[in-house]
């Protein structure tokens, strides 16, 4: 134990105190704090506003029933000019046209079927996104308001028909709070892609450390006074803390540099705040308010614990996997890319479990990856926010403790052979032997 200590020792030191360490500890909260500038500062920029001409053949809508009000950035006029006017006015290359696109209503166009004679858009440039679904809501929009009107539907019941419905969930559980989903959801997403790039990142770095200490020979050195188990203990578990440090100091700075650009720049409106990947679309204000004052009354003690457990057990399962490709590999990029690859599937495809996990956290796939240990140390973390049922979280901790100590058995076998290995290609039937052999 003494020489496993030893070990961690020099890999945790000698790591931390490298420069590039230091920069990117510092420098990684620092460029958050300019990101999110950046997206507020974008998001006051407000899209420049296209002008529709509408040309109405069928004449079953009148002038002004294309009028967003909720879309600034689509004006529509109603010219009374024909179809053949419009369209070269809206090719002239000389003289700037009067509007940018063109919307035709065929005159054979029924409001019954909207899809047998379809309206047309023209334009003399490809429409964006924004533009094409703002056209699409509009005119969808007008269709139905003007067949309620055939209907005899008054404007007062049309308005109606049109009330947002805000419904009020309640979860039974005494600990429920409004706007927990929203928040558990985010809380999960970011946990679970800060441990997959953790576990990409820190265990391409444990199978770096091992490769140069084989190319370099220093390894018969150091095998020659500590087993090859113990060395390699040492060193996952001495680069695992160098990861956890990082973030334990990017958490502090990220938090003060949030601070810092929050009294510089000011809190922007929740209505105001750019989308991101975590955000549940279609989040209102409201909405918005109620996760951000959650966040206060939200217990983060096991949130943080279950983190710490789940980010170390998963280093150390698959930085032991890496350690061991390390140790079997050549200075070639293809042999460790051939090494490497059946080490991040699982890795990949936790992730990609995890978007499915976080829409249905009571689900089977959610479950299944959450106690699977291969899965468990992304899954696990993002279900936490959740408050899964404990025996689950006990489980999913015995499965990855127990999946770690197999890794770990399975990787020193590997690990005692290829370390001393040089100038020979290993393939993974090799390795199976490897493991196989008593």
């Amino acid at each position: 134990m003494k020489k496993i200590l030893l070990i961690i020792e020099r890999e945790y030191l000698s790591r931390v105190k490298r420069k590039s360490f230091i920069l990117t500890t510092l420098a990684a909260p620092l460029g958050l704090g300019v990101l999110i500038a950046i997206a507020v500062f974008i998001n006051t920029f407000k899209t420049g506003t296209k002008t529709v001409a509408v040309l109405d053949e069928s004449g079953i809508f009148k002038s002004g029933t294309f009028e967003n009000e909720d879309n600034t950035s689509i004006r529509f006029t109603y010219p009374e000019e024909g179809f053949e006017a419009l369209n070269k006015e809206l090719g002239a290359e000389n003289d700037k046209p009067k509007f940018d696109a063109l919307l035709k209503i065929p005159a054979d166009f029924d409001i019954q079927d909207p899809n047998k004679n379809k309206i047309r858009f023209y334009s003399m440039e490809p429409p964006g996104l924004s533009l094409k679904s703002g056209i699409n809501r509009t005119v969808r929009d007008a269709i139905r308001h003007k067949k309620l009107e055939i209907n005899k539907f008054s404007e007062e019941q049309i308005v109606q028909l049109d009330s947002k419905v805000n419904i009020e969930y309640t979860n039974l559980s005494k600990d429920a709070k409004e706007g927990l989903t929203e928040l558990s959801s985010i809380i999960g997403n970011l946990m679970g892609i800060i441990i997959y790039i953790t576990l990409m990142v820190y265990g391409m770095m444990t199978m770096k450390g091992v490769m140069e200490e084989k190319n370099n020979r220093i390894i018969e050195v150091l095998v020659s006074s500590v087993k090859p188990f113990q060395l390699l203990m040492g060193k996952i578990i001495g680069i695992g803390l160098v990861g956890l440090t990082q973030f334990v100091l990017w958490g502090i700075l990220i938090v003060i540099t949030q601070i810092a650009v929050v009294g510089l720049i000011g809190m922007p409106a929740p209505d105001a705040m750019p989308m991101t990947p975590m955000s549940r679309p279609g989040m209102d204000a409201g909405e918005m308010s109620a996760v951000l004052s959650t966040l206060s009354e939200i217990n983060y003690l096991p949130i943080a614990a279950a983190f710490l457990f789940f980010f170390m057990g998963g280093f150390f399962l698959y930085g032991s996997l890496f350690a061991a490709v390390g140790a079997a590999s050549s200075s070639d990029d293809g042999d460790i890319q051939s090494l490497t690859f059946p080490i991040t599937i699982p890795i990949v495809v936790s992730f990609i479990i995890l978007i499915k996990a976080i829409e249905d956290p009571t689900g089977q796939l959610a479950f299944w990856g959450s106690i699977c240990p291969l899965s468990s140390p992304i899954i696990m973390p993002a279900l936490i926010p959740f408050s899964p049922p404990l025996w689950q979280v006990g489980l999913s901790a015995v499965l990855l403790i127990g999946g770690f100590l197999c890794t770990t058995y399975l990787a020193a076998k590997v690990y005692r052979t290829g370390i001393l290995m040089y100038g020979k290609k290993v393939t993974l039937k090799e390795l199976a032997r490897w493991i196989m052999r008593g």
